[in-house]
């Protein structure tokens, strides 16, 4: 469906301009829900505006196509932002392998609250969707600038090992999304044991 015949839409004013205050968070939190169980190609702009309870002229007010809403999806989650303003727990006074232990079992903590976006986003890349893997590769350099900042500040021993703190951003990195495709496809995956296994690697 076009904007113009969603203006026609029944319900919709002809020439009105559907702004509702909260309107765009309505629709990107139960964009959220129904794309992450159903995907994008199973969530129509109809029943979207049924999920959040508006019309579908308001959506497209907003939004101008699905691939729009999708994209608003992943992108407003602001993890490169998120990232920036987050402190980590890193305890000086702990040896570097259960100071590394803690800081991922905290990453893991944090990535499970955010098991709708990751479903959504590996399961339309999965199915090639450009935007999403467009999304997902943004994703990815975020975390890898984060966790390289955090490693070379928390972790000075890497230097004496002479190890890069962006290599080991991406060793955690990928120890995160390996948990998290473990955990999605057989819905668990131990986050503290693969800390401790990690750490162990990286500090022994």
């Amino acid at each position: 469906m076009t904007a113009a015949e969603a203006a026609a839409v029944p319900g919709a004013a002809p020439g009105a301009v559907p702004a509702l205050p909260g309107a765009r968070s309505r629709i990107l939190d139960s964009a959220l829900g129904l794309m992450s169980e159903r995907g994008a190609a199973g969530t129509s702009m109809r029943s979207l505006a049924g999920a959040c309870g508006l019309n579908v002229a308001t959506i497209y007010h907003y939004f101008p196509s699905k691939a729009d809403v999708l994209r608003a999806v992943i992108e407003e989650r602001r993890y490169g932002e998120r990232m920036a303003a987050e402190d980590p727990p890193l305890d000086s006074s702990l040896p570097a392998g259960e100071r590394l232990a803690a800081l991922l079992r905290w990453l893991w903590a944090g990535t499970l609250t955010e098991q709708s976006v990751l479903r959504l986003i590996i399961g339309e890349g999965l199915r090639g969707d450009a935007g999403a893997q467009e999304s997902a590769r943004g994703l990815v350099a975020q975390l890898d600038r984060g966790l390289a900042g955090w490693m070379a500040d928390g972790f000075p021993e890497l230097r004496e090992r002479a190890i890069d703190p962006a290599v080991a951003g991406r060793l955690v990195r990928r120890h995160l999304l390996a948990l998290v495709a473990e955990h999605l496809a057989a819905g668990d995956a131990d986050g503290d044991a693969a800390a401790a296994e990690l750490a162990t690697a990286l500090f022994t």
